[in-house]
């Protein structure tokens, strides 16, 4: 799921991308929402507010707009950076190793609040929470060609309307086979992306109510283990290789 394959992707591996990481924004989402009172990856809303701010010059409420949007963009930047130089190395695991950082950072300071008490809620975890998903939404949109949009559900459901209208027209448009084929896995992507981040925020919902801040540490988990996932797997495929090869050496 996580693995940048020469053959390219399937649909289920799509598929599980968009359960896993949408599911896990929308979760990042609605904490961010309880927690702060702003949306970390809603680069939209934050934009046309900071439009607002800027016509009455309120410094009070721009300055933390702009730096919601320059974290976010400094996320994206930074996974596109990090995937480019992967490739230079023949990396294919970077996706992996990307959410698996992005999964321990999001984990790290609720852990040591529990030995150093700290208030989560101060702004500064706010900007962090926006570079992370900056990454977050970046590293699945490279991943999936960009069929997986995590973080942005406008997009997801522009996608999803365009591609619906292609599949209902097809008895005028007379669409060849292997394009309808194409059109309903592109469908059936979208519509998993969107259900995904609705019930992660479902879940972020429940978990701020029951465990605060600590349900952070739900979603970091969620990454870790889906990377952690990817990247044990890669090790036993190459470990089981070698054995082979070792094998028929002998």
């Amino acid at each position: 799921m996580l693995i940048d394959k020469k053959s390219g992707r399937t649909g289920n591996e799509d598929r599980q991308l968009a359960v896993a990481l949408a599911g896990c924004a929308g979760m990042l989402n609605v904490l961010a929402l309880g927690a702060f009172g702003l949306f970390p990856s809603n680069m939209t809303g934050n934009a046309t507010q900071l439009s607002q701010e800027l016509l009455q010059w309120d410094k009070l409420e721009m300055i933390p707009l702009i730096l919601l949007l320059t974290c976010f963009l400094s996320g994206a930047f930074t996974s596109r950076v990090a995937v480019s130089f992967a490739k230079k190395l023949n990396l294919r695991t970077i996706y992996a190793h990307i959410l698996l950082v992005e999964g321990m950072l999001l984990i790290a300071p609720v852990v040591v609040g529990f030995w150093y008490p700290q208030d989560l809620q101060h702004g500064s975890y706010l900007f962090g929470l926006s570079f992370l998903l900056g990454v977050h939404n970046a590293t699945s949109t490279q991943l999936s060609q960009g069929k997986v949009r995590t973080t942005h559900v406008t997009g997801t459901l522009t996608d999803a309307g365009i591609v619906l209208a292609n599949l209902l027209l097809h008895p005028i448009m007379r669409h060849p086979p292997a394009q309808m084929k194409q059109f309903r896995y592109l469908l059936s992507v979208y519509v998993t992306s969107f259900i995904s981040f609705f019930i992660g925020g479902l879940i972020g919902i429940l978990g701020y109510e029951w465990f605060g801040m600590n349900a952070f540490i739900l979603a970091g988990s969620i990454l870790l283990a889906v990377s952690l996932l990817t990247l044990i797997r890669v090790l036993c495929r190459k470990r089981t290789k070698a054995f082979k090869g070792c094998s028929v050496e002998r």
